[in-house]
Order: C-alpha cells, then sequence, then structure tokens
C-alpha cells in the first residue's frame, strides 16, 4: 500500500498546460535556486555575488533598473551547470543563451509566453511595457487569443540590458 499523494492534475494535464515542458522554465527565481542549491549551504546574498562574478547568470526584471533579490532570475542551465562543475564560471555567449530562454524563431511572444518565462504576473508585463521596457503589436484583450503580442527583438534587448 502507497502513501504517496495522487498528483492533483493528471500528467496529461500538466503536460497540456505547459507545467511540465521545460521551455517554460528556462529562467528560476532566487527561492527556486536556494532549493536547487541547497546543498552548498549558501543564501541569497552569496547567490547575488555568484551572479556578479559571472557563475550563475542573472537577470534584473525589475521594472525598474535597481530592483530588489525578487526581480532577480537566474539562467536554469546556469544552475545546473553550477551543480556539475562545482562553481566554474558559465561560458556560453549571449545568441546560445537567448536561445534558451526563447526556443522559437518567431518574430513576436505573447504576454503568457514572456510571463512564463520571467515567472511573473500580469502585472509586472504590463509595468513593463509601460515602462517601455518592451514594444507591444497588439494589446491584451478579454478571451482567447487575448494576450499581448511582444516583438521578439524588444524582448531580447531588455533581456541583454538587464543581464548582471
Amino acid at each position: 500500500m502507497s502513501f504517496l499523494p495522487n498528483p492533483v492534475l493528471p500528467r496529461s494535464i500538466q503536460i497540456q498546460l505547459g507545467l511540465r515542458d521545460p521551455r517554460f522554465r528556462p529562467l528560476s527565481d532566487v527561492k527556486t535556486v536556494l532549493r536547487d542549491l541547497g546543498e552548498f549551504e549558501i543564501d541569497s546574498d552569496h547567490i547575488r555575488e555568484l551572479v556578479e562574478q559571472g557563475i550563475l547568470v542573472g537577470f534584473n526584471i525589475s521594472a525598474r533598473r535597481n530592483g530588489d533579490m525578487q526581480d532577480l532570475r537566474i539562467l536554469t542551465s546556469s544552475i545546473k551547470h553550477f551543480q556539475e562543475t562545482r562553481g566554474k564560471y558559465y561560458t556560453k555567449e549571449w545568441p546560445a543563451i537567448f536561445s534558451e530562454i526563447v526556443q522559437h524563431k518567431k518574430p513576436v511572444l505573447t504576454g503568457l509566453e514572456i510571463r512564463r518565462i520571467l515567472i511573473c504576473s500580469r502585472g509586472h508585463i504590463i509595468n513593463l511595457l509601460d515602462g517601455g521596457h518592451l514594444k507591444a503589436l497588439k494589446k491584451s484583450q478579454p478571451g482567447p487569443g487575448g494576450s499581448w503580442t511582444i516583438t521578439r527583438e524588444s524582448f531580447e534587448t531588455f533581456l541583454s540590458n538587464r543581464r548582471q
């Protein structure tokens, strides 16, 4: 007899919703990094130092330039690299990093795609748009297909400029 709880949603539904799709987890928040790197006994200040040293790849996704730790996102593959190499520098160049983050070549992304990538709220996307950090071709509207349509170029520029 098993005492393990059954998953809340069946696996097929989790896949349909993108919950198990690694394409939607290219970045991690600081809490996830602390969990994943728990064996190294580090804290959030240490994570910031690792980003500043280029050992982890981080992005400040704040609508303001001087965001705090909750606005820091870490490239998930750089976390894995850190674990496997015990702290060697992450040496991938920008085009390869951005290809990991956005795995298609379409000229636009939806607001939902960007929310999943950045692990943020709809309100945060609106703040980035209002602040001129992202460029929208189509505004959000209620109903299916109503997500923002944002240029790939503006999203790439935003992340490139916000790389720590």
